[in-house]
């Protein structure tokens, strides 16, 4: 009898086990992300990379380099170049090329637009950091608690082994008992071994972000989410969303291309001044003064505004593709954060009850002897998994909000 009030106090601790806290402050999800922005290179080149555009943008507004000539006109072959005649001279000149037409301001307004194209991108890409980072940090926080809870059901699968080898040692057990017990142990062991594996994969992830960080300990509890939005208005908020926005960006940029296309049918022009000394005696020094225009080929020009257009058009399948796959994904999202809701309403009201239910009726039979060991702590286990099962619902759903969230940041 003392031996079934030791098991059955043993069996008793089916309530979760929660550790100690750490000395260390917790890494938060939100300290995850500010870890993140603050230390990525994506970024950086993002940014980089508008500022290069706005500079380039301010050049293109200035008028070409102008060229410096130095020349010798009207040498004679014979006997070059020692020769020389009345007519021969030696000169300098200085030439300067003038775009014709808009060229000039709309290369600007193109150097602005990629700009603009780029630091939306940037702001695009910020949300993607902060998703990406809260689907890394929830799994490993899930893995984390995991191995917790795993952890936990081992010690009591220890403890039922020593009751049992007390009892076996009085003469008040068997030896299937401990075989039970052990053997239940060495499963939880390969389970926890699995769990093991997933939280180093979940915290490689993470650190893909962070760094050395990611090894830190976490918090107990996840972050607490408001409810999301309604759907219809996140759907209908779509185009402002900061990864949308470098579509329209990139669109805007195709613009301009098209309206410098049409530009390059205006021809470039360039002046050009001299002074030329010459040989002969009491011969004067000579001045130059040329203006040249180019002489654009219309067949050339089309093909060339057609590509642009071509191109033009492309960017708006690709808007409108982008647009459709934000839709998809908004909607797969809310759905896997209602339908995870529910389930999760069905664990805490059904499926966690009824095994908790079950331990109290069995341990009951267990300790009047009409029932074994070996059926207690499988429904120990039983309780386990659907813990565990439960814990990787609530990470599936807010993985799902974090999902949201980064669509919410459109309004």
């Amino acid at each position: 009898m003392r031996f079934k009030l030791f098991a059955l106090a043993a069996l008793m601790g089916w309530a979760s086990i929660s550790s100690a806290q750490a000395a260390d402050s917790p890494l938060s999800l939100d300290s995850a992300r500010r870890l993140a922005l603050e230390n990525q290179p994506s970024l950086l080149g993002l940014e980089l990379g508008a500022r290069a555009a706005e500079e380039s943008a301010a050049a293109e507004g200035e008028l070409p380099d102008p060229r410096v000539k130095f020349g010798a006109l009207n040498f004679p072959t014979r006997n070059f170049p020692r020769a020389r005649e009345d007519m021969t001279q030696i000169g300098i000149s200085y030439e300067q090329t003038v775009p014709g037409g808009d060229k000039r301001q709309l290369r600007v307004e193109r150097g602005r637009a990629e700009a603009a194209q780029l630091r939306a991108e940037l702001a695009g890409q910020r949300e993607v950091i902060r998703r990406d980072v809260a689907f890394a940090w929830l799994g490993a926080w899930g893995a984390a608690q995991a191995e917790r809870m795993l952890q936990g059901l081992q010690a009591e699968f220890r403890q039922a082994i020593d009751a049992a080898t007390v009892a076996v040692g009085t003469g008040r057990g068997t030896q299937a008992e401990i075989f039970a017990a052990r053997g239940l142990l060495n499963q939880s062991g390969d389970r926890l071994l699995e769990l093991k594996a997933q939280a180093e994969r979940a915290r490689a992830d993470l650190g893909r972000w962070i760094g050395e960080a990611s090894h830190g300990a976490l918090p107990e509890a996840p972050p607490a989410w408001p409810a999301p939005a309604p759907l219809g208005e996140l759907v209908a908020s779509l185009d402002a969303h900061p990864q949308h926005s470098s579509m329209l960006a990139a669109e805007s940029t195709a613009d301009v291309d098209v309206a410098l296309a049409r530009e390059y049918g205006r021809s470039d022009r360039s002046w050009e001044v001299g002074y030329y000394v010459r040989e002969g005696q009491n011969r004067s020094d000579m001045l130059m003064f040329q203006l040249a225009f180019e002489l654009p080929r219309q067949a050339r020009q089309d093909r060339l505004l057609e590509s642009r257009l071509k191109q033009r058009d492309r960017v708006r399948e690709q808007r409108n593709d982008h647009l459709r796959q934000l839709r998809a994904e908004l909607e797969t999202g809310y759905s896997e954060w209602l339908r995870t809701g529910e389930r999760l309403e069905n664990f805490d009201a059904r499926i966690l009850p009824d095994a908790r239910s079950r331990i109290e009726a069995l341990l009951a039979a267990y300790q009047g002897g009409r029932t074994e060991l070996a059926m207690v702590l499988e429904a120990r286990r039983g309780l386990t998994e659907a813990r565990l099962q439960q814990l990787a619902l609530e990470v599936t759903r807010a993985k799902a909000r974090a999902g949201l969230e980064y669509f919410e940041h459109a309004h």
